[in-house]
């Protein structure tokens, strides 16, 4: 089983840019039927909505880093 969590963090970390982020995973769901059904599977785990599962994932990924950078900063 694919680990998607740590999927979406690796292409954050990859390519720094949720859009880029989006682009490619959506792009990976279409090419791999396995990683498909592991998404929704963890969609289904993680109450997340199968359009937006990840891009809600990535977009707290990135709210998550801001913070703690903004309490260092502090």
């Amino acid at each position: 089983m694919n680990d998607i969590s740590d999927i979406l963090r690796t292409l954050l970390d990859q390519l720094s840019i949720a859009s880029k982020v989006d682009a490619e995973f959506a792009n990976m769901l279409e090419c791999d039927d396995t990683l498909k059904g592991d998404y929704e599977e963890w969609c289904e785990a993680n109450g997340y909505d199968l359009k937006t599962g990840y891009k809600d994932y990535i977009d707290e990924l990135i709210d998550s880093r801001d913070s703690i950078w903004e309490n260092l900063n502090e």
